[in-house]
């Protein structure tokens, strides 16, 4: 069985995750679960001995059953955050990716569920604005600017929170 390319002590841990950053009509794609309380981008963590670009791909076929291409990632983040008690820190690759086919277009609803592990993952296109992104709480906070305005060149960003 593949382990994920993370590791826990009591009350810390350390997760690599891949995510995509998928727009389409001034909205980007975004997931969460019941009682998450806020949204991130889908993706996951790679498994041990699989690339990031080979984890993010195999996280879409499971989850969506869908097929992204992707090159080189567009924003290398290190977030350092607290979630229910235990201390994070999250060295995340985001990838900009054309949607696939597969991912239907609505607004205002889910385009699409999956269950895993005893939760249910909704998926939902968000508008591409500040006041849009807080309202859906769209976690990083830190890169709502640079998710609404791709950086030019490969961005790497240090934050807290």
């Amino acid at each position: 069985m593949a382990v994920d390319l993370s590791f826990s002590t009591s009350k810390e841990h350390f997760n690599v995750r891949s995510a995509a950053i998928i727009r389409q009509h001034d909205h980007i794609l975004c997931t969460s679960f019941e009682g998450l309380g806020f949204w991130f981008l889908p993706g996951g963590r790679p498994k041990r001995g699989e690339t990031s670009v080979e984890g993010l791909k195999r996280e879409f076929r499971e989850e969506l059953n869908a097929k992204i291409e992707v090159d080189a990632p567009h924003i290398i983040a290190e977030s350092f955050f607290d979630l229910h008690d235990e201390r994070y820190h999250e060295l995340a690759l985001y990838y900009v990716a054309e949607c696939p086919p597969e991912v239907r277009f609505v607004t205002d609803q889910d385009c699409h569920t999956h269950e895993e592990e005893g939760r249910i993952y909704r998926y939902r296109w968000i508008e591409l604005n500040g006041p849009t992104l807080k309202q859906f709480d769209l976690q990083p906070r830190a890169l709502h600017a640079h998710f609404i305005d791709l950086p030019p060149l490969p961005l790497h960003i240090v934050f807290e929170g």
